[in-house]
């Protein structure tokens, strides 16, 4: 694509790969992300995530959770 510099298709994965994240910061579960967001499976949703972002899912929400845990409460909204 002329915009982003992706081929089409490497666009279209990126784009189901951002909604599933969406789906986990709701607090869906990472199959049901993986579902909603037209992945075959979680294993299919994982093994993507690390190929583009370079870490699993998992970790990646344990380290959101471990920045949110310390936050101060008068900080959040």
């Amino acid at each position: 694509m002329e915009q982003t510099g992706l081929p089409l298709r490497s666009y279209a994965k990126w784009l189901r790969l951002t909604q599933a994240v969406r789906y986990l910061a709701c607090g869906q579960p990472i199959t049901t992300a993986a579902h909603e967001s037209g992945f075959s499976d979680s294993a299919h949703f994982s093994r993507t995530f690390r190929s583009l972002l370079g870490i699993d899912p998992s970790s990646a929400l344990a380290e959101v959770n471990l920045h949110e845990a310390s936050v101060s409460p008068a900080l959040r909204p």
